[in-house]
């Protein structure tokens, strides 16, 4: 999920950067690129998340059985 997340993040930041930056004739500038910051720190974040905090530790039964 959190991969899922990650990669709908990254293709949000592609498509706000293309208007943020110029590649499409918009008024709003401003608020692309305050979306797109914002889009990018949220990106960083998952990042973060997904490599510091492992979603589990995995189980293996078979220790200490004997």
């Amino acid at each position: 999920m959190l991969t899922l997340t990650t990669g709908l993040l990254l293709l949000a930041l592609i498509a706000v950067a293309l208007y943020a930056f110029g590649v499409f004739d918009t008024p709003y500038l401003g608020a692309f690129r305050f979306t797109f910051y914002l889009l990018l720190v949220l990106l960083a974040l998952a990042v973060w998340y997904g490599s510091m905090n492992p979603s589990h530790e995995g189980y293996d039964p078979t220790v200490g059985a004997r």
